[in-house]
């Protein structure tokens, strides 16, 4: 079978940042997985450039028995777009085959497919697009099957990755040619703004260091890579498979720098020592707030003192943090937000940044959202923004909301006040002082009158 893969362009405008290009991992082990059982591989990669998938060309050139998009909810219009494209070509007769969708959204929101798209999978893809492909699975919508032993996938198909302009460098790691891996799935905890376990489900699974080893061998003897950046939401969660990693980058004589995601509670000073000493330059943490109040709301399962120890040891050990806090979170106080700077000064982390919270369909505070209707727009894409968003993205993003999303906010909380007030400067500082002299007032009044 001829087979084209797809990506979906992402949009003018989205809350969440869509400037970073890399290659979509995810859908490469499909093709990997493609190409190991014969098929003709095709790949247009829309998200790195819009522009690059014009379907009446495409299929005027080539005979494609098969499309398969990868769409995630952020680049819902633009995905719904390239199906639509599909499906003229596919009324003309210029395209003959058959049309599938996977990727994140599925798992969120597979009834916002068009009727026309002939299969979604749900979750994992590797074993049951090709079981659709041979005519085993019938059904319009799949539960994908997990492919449970991660060691047997294939490597990804690196020739095709290598070959496009993606980024291929991190701001926190000095090395020219860094390429991206992803070698574990799955997570096994709760936290409530998340929709990662809605996609890969609650298991942890993972590849082996020796499996992980070989492809990193392959890409620098092939592709002379000079960093790897694991991006994965636990790259350190289970200790042994780390250690065995660290002590095998070193023993093998590899030449390479890494980056990794993960979290602090599955970092300490054995590991970090190792890490460092492995070549680990740089570790993403997600923080989220300096308010245990709020690490508690967004089920985090950690403690700031755990934030503050690991912060410490990678300081001592040479390997910079980036930590990612979230602002605006439903139930936040101006105080929780000062209590997050007060951790930020004390911890002096090598890099971090604030996104302003969205509501993601399939995480809890999502739901809770809903239930509750304590939000002030839903996009079309079914993102729910909180009451003050224009505040929130002036504040801490330095730009108009407009630049994010179509709707014009309206809505102030107690919380916006305070941003107000930090955004007028030394007026506003005046503004506050009057603020409080006025509160103060206030309440001698009110005891007078008691």
């Amino acid at each position: 079978m001829n087979i084209l893969f797809l990506t979906s362009p992402a949009p003018e405008r989205a809350p969440f940042s869509t400037t970073e290009k890399r290659p979509p991992l995810g859908l490469g082990y499909l093709m990997a997985r493609a190409r190991l059982l014969g098929h003709q591989v095709f790949f247009v990669d829309c998200y790195l450039e819009a522009a690059a998938f014009d379907a009446e060309a495409f299929f005027s050139m080539y005979r494609v028995d098969a499309v398969a998009l990868y769409l995630n909810t952020i680049c819902l219009t633009g995905g719904i777009d390239l199906l639509h494209a599909v499906a003229r070509a596919r009324e003309d007769g210029s395209f003959k085959g058959i049309i599938l969708v996977g990727g994140p959204h599925t798992s969120v929101g597979a009834e916002s497919i068009p009727d026309f798209v002939d299969h979604i999978v749900i979750g994992e893809g590797e074993i049951s697009l090709f079981e659709i492909l041979d005519g085993q699975e019938k059904g319009r919508i799949v539960q994908g099957k997990p492919w449970q032993d991660l060691d047997t996938l294939p490597f990804l198909p690196w020739d095709l990755f290598a070959s496009l302009p993606y980024h291929k460098s991190i701001p926190w790691v000095e090395a020219d040619n860094v390429f991206t891996m992803n070698t574990s799935r799955g997570c096994p905890f709760s936290c409530t703004f998340c929709s990662v376990k809605s996609v890969w489900g609650k298991s942890y699974r993972y590849q082996s260091a020796g499996r992980v080893l070989a492809e990193i061998r392959h890409l620098i003897e092939v592709y002379g890579v000079e960093g790897i950046y694991f991006r994965e939401d636990h790259f350190t969660l289970n200790k042994a498979r780390l250690l065995e990693f660290c002590r095998g980058v070193v023993s093998s004589g590899l030449q390479f720098v890494w980056a990794c995601e993960t979290r602090v509670d599955a970092l300490d000073e054995e590991s970090i020592t190792l890490m460092a000493s492995s070549g680990c330059k740089a570790v993403y943490l997600g923080v989220e707030s300096g308010s245990q109040r709020m690490l508690d709301r967004l089920g985090k399962g950690i403690q700031l003192v755990e934030v503050e120890r690991v912060l410490m040891l990678l300081k001592k050990h040479g390997i910079v943090s980036y930590c990612s806090f979230v602002a605006g979170i439903p139930g936040e106080t101006f105080l929780d937000l000062l209590r997050t700077k007060a951790l930020i000064r004390r911890t002096q982390p090598g890099a971090h940044a604030f996104a302003v919270y969205v509501g993601i369909p399939g995480s809890e505070l999502y739901r809770e959202m809903l239930i509750s209707g304590n939000y002030e727009h839903m996009s079309d894409n079914g993102l729910l923004f909180v009451p003050g968003y224009h505040v929130k993205t002036r504040y801490f993003y330095g730009i108009p909301s407009e630049q994010l999303v179509s709707f014009r906010f309206r809505r102030l909380t107690g919380y916006d006040l305070f941003l107000l007030l930090l955004l007028a400067g030394s007026k506003g500082g005046e503004l506050l002082r009057r603020w409080k002299r006025r509160v103060a007032r206030l309440a001698a009044l009110a005891v007078g009158r008691g």
